[in-house]
C-alpha cells in the first residue's frame, strides 16, 4: 500500500493539470491521443507524450518524434530505457520492467506512416 501512494499522488497531480474544453470527450488511455497517466506523471514534465503536443523542455524530444525515428522498435526502446546510463542527467528516474514496458508500449502507439516532425 505504501508503494502505491506516490503513484496515486502522481496520477492525481497529472490529472489535475489537464484542461478540457466544455463538452469535449476525454480519450481513453488506449488511444494514441491520450497517454497513460503514469507516462504523463513520469515523463510529461519534459517530453511531449502525445502526438499533438510540444515538449515542455525544448531539449527533450517528443515521444512522437522518438517513435518515428529511423530504426526505433519496441525492442530498441526497451533496451534504451533499461539502461539508466543512457539517460541524460536530467532524467533522474528509476524504472522497473513494468514501467519500461508501459512507456515503450505508449511510444509505439505514436508511430505513423503519415508522421511529419513538428518544426522546433
Amino acid at each position: 500500500m505504501l508503494r502505491s501512494i506516490p503513484l496515486m499522488l502522481a496520477g492525481m497531480l497529472a490529472a489535475s493539470c489537464q484542461h478540457q474544453a466544455p463538452g469535449a470527450q476525454i480519450a481513453s488511455s488506449n488511444e494514441p491521443e491520450q497517454a497513460p497517466v503514469y507516462v504523463i506523471a513520469i515523463c510529461g514534465d519534459c517530453h511531449a507524450v502525445t502526438a499533438d503536443s510540444l515538449s515542455p523542455n525544448p531539449q527533450a524530444p517528443g515521444f512522437a518524434d522518438i517513435a518515428n525515428s529511423p530504426g526505433v522498435t519496441h525492442e530498441t526502446l526497451v533496451a534504451f530505457l533499461s539502461d539508466a546510463h543512457n539517460y541524460p542527467l536530467q532524467m533522474d528516474v528509476d524504472l522497473d520492467e513494468e514501467d519500461i514496458a508501459t512507456i515503450a508500449d505508449h511510444i509505439m502507439t505514436l508511430q505513423s506512416d503519415d508522421y511529419h516532425r513538428t518544426p522546433s
